[in-house]
């Protein structure tokens, strides 16, 4: 019987647990490495693997043996014997080379799934990092927007500020609390998405990371003879191709008769009080005249042509996805740096000047509000266009089966 104190020490642990683990900040490494570990879906995978393998096996294993034994009272007679059909056509050994690439096919298909959610679980970190980073953005906006308002109010109160100015920054300050709380919104929101990925416990409220895009080593055409060297589907496809190959030539095989052989043990009466024994002996040999085959054949055939032609289009779709999504890549990359060419040091300068003329009397209190508006935007749009890019590089990998930036 577990202790009085038991639940409270045990509600105790859990708490600290969560709560650790709630407070640590986590990294991309550090969310993929957890996926890697810890995802049910690898379990999964290599259980599908397994029953395969199995299912495969099954038609390698001889025909069991069968016994017999009868009786006959008329004249007394007795038979005990066994028969086995004899495999010689070399069709078990050909579904035992079907082994290999069925399980190549079934860890290919496995790996190719484990890849898209990877993906996906790196695309929703970095949607929550982005909101996450755009938050901290308005969070800061908004300790600076306090200070103003706090200056104003202290110039109302001594009659030297408008009342104006002040219910019209607290109403800018307003705007900017909504969007904070909108961006945290979407921060929990991905933080959520990652849940279907990862056990729940282990996701953290901070995340840190880069959204800055990273560089691409190879050229679209070298993109795309990798990813078509390593795409999970593709090897898939060829496994598939290569056991469908070698279950035909077994069903062929099967047009080669495989004879049963009877042995066993005969006691019949031959005189009124006298038995006889002995050894019984025979082969029976099937006659291949109307099933040979010739229906797996068929289907196989057409299942291996069928593989064939999905191979085909799988290579198609691949090439043309990178190639797409490689230059959507360029281009948003491009649109970042004419941005950040643009806007670096611009909006600084802005708001020194709006400051300036707005503590001198020549600015109002609109001007110098969006200065820091035209400042927050330039901001929260920078961390926009770097997620776009990051984004696109996910799915360039997605695409390509393979991480492709450095």
């Amino acid at each position: 019987m577990f202790p009085h104190h038991f639940p409270t020490r045990a509600s105790i642990a859990l708490f600290a647990l969560c709560s650790s683990a709630w407070a640590q900040a986590w990294t991309e490494q550090a969310v993929v490495a957890l996926f890697d570990q810890q995802s049910p879906m690898r379990r999964e995978s290599q259980a599908a693997t397994a029953a395969t393998i199995e299912a495969v096996r099954g038609r390698t294993l001889w025909p069991n043996p069968t016994a017999v034994f009868s009786r006959e009272t008329a004249g007394f007679t007795e038979f005990a014997f066994a028969e086995q059909q004899l495999p010689i056509s070399g069709r078990l050994k050909l579904e035992r080379q079907a082994l290999d690439p069925a399980r190549a096919a079934m860890e290919a298909q496995g790996a190719a799934r484990l890849w898209d959610a990877r993906c996906s679980l790196r695309a929703a970190f970095y949607r929550a990092l982005a909101a996450q980073r755009q938050a901290e953005v308005t969070r800061g906006a908004l300790t600076r927007i306090g200070a103003i308002i706090e200056t104003l109010g202290v110039r109302e109160r001594e009659g030297e500020g408008s009342r104006y100015d002040r219910v019209r920054v607290e109403r800018e300050a307003a705007d900017m609390r909504a969007d904070l709380a909108l961006a945290e919104a979407r921060a929990r929101s991905e933080r959520g998405v990652m849940l279907a990925y990862l056990p729940q416990v282990t996701i953290a409220a901070t995340l840190l990371g880069d959204v800055a895009p990273r560089d691409l080593p190879a050229a679209k055409e070298e993109i795309i003879r990798q990813a078509l060297d390593r795409r999970a589907e593709l090897r898939a496809e060829t496994s598939r191709v290569a056991q469908l190959n070698l279950e035909q030539q077994a069903a062929d095989r099967r047009r080669i008769p495989e004879p049963v052989v009877t042995a066993g043990f005969k006691r019949t009466q031959v005189f009124t009080n006298q038995i006889d024994s002995g050894a019984v002996f025979g082969v029976a040999m099937p006659l291949p005249i109307f099933d040979r085959g010739q229906a797996d054949i068929a289907r196989l055939t057409a299942e291996q042509a069928q593989a064939q032609a999905r191979r085909d289009v799988v290579a198609q779709q691949i090439a043309a996805s990178v190639a797409s999504t490689y230059d959507v890549y360029v281009a948003r990359r491009e649109v970042l740096g004419v941005f950040e060419r643009e806007t670096t040091g611009a909006g600084e300068e802005l708001l020194r000047i709006t400051r300036a003329g707005y503590e001198e009397g020549e600015l109002g209190i609109l001007q110098l509000l969006d200065a820091y508006r035209i400042e927050r935007q330039t901001a929260l749009r920078r961390v926009d266009l770097q997620f776009a890019v990051k984004e696109i590089e996910i799915e360039l990998a997605r695409a390509a089966g393979y991480e492709v930036t450095q």
